[in-house]
């Protein structure tokens, strides 16, 4: 016990033992964490389709590319209302045979839109135009390759 002008206190020492767990988790973070925050490539890349969508109607819309008709789509993104907007779609997200079927979700509206098969291979540039008629729905859309 030490005394402070004349009031004893208790000597307050923090323990290793505490001390260095904490920091040996703090490294472990950030050992953890620094694979993500590498921007580069280190080997090549998966192949992919380069996907163009443009949301010609109103709504923001959400983009969902297909594996199959048995499992819910897998989300590549949203488009606002009247801009485009470029995705990346690796070709393990096709169905077999290098199909590839989207599914357009209105969030405003209650609108779906779930395109037509679309041969494609990596590389390949796929362009999806969504068009919303003026009751709301997506079914004007069209969806194809760029040449």
């Amino acid at each position: 016990m030490h005394t402070w002008h004349g009031a004893a206190i208790a000597d307050i020492r923090p323990t290793r033992g505490p001390v260095k767990l904490l920091a040996f988790a703090a490294l472990l973070a950030i050992i953890a964490v620094l694979p993500a925050c590498h921007r580069g490539t280190v080997g090549p890349s998966a192949p992919a389709v380069t996907l163009l969508v443009e949301n010609r109607g109103y709504f923001d819309i959400i983009v969902f590319v297909m594996r199959s008709s048995a499992t819910r789509g897998r989300r590549l993104g949203s488009v606002t209302g009247g801009l485009s907007q470029q995705f990346r779609v690796p070709e393990t997200e096709l169905q077999p045979g290098g199909l590839m079927v989207l599914q357009v979700r209105a969030i405003a509206g209650r609108s779906t839109w779930t395109s037509p098969a679309l041969s494609v291979n990596a590389g390949s540039v796929a362009r999806l135009d969504v068009i919303a008629t003026s009751n709301g729905t997506l079914s004007q859309s069209q969806f194809y390759t760029q040449p």
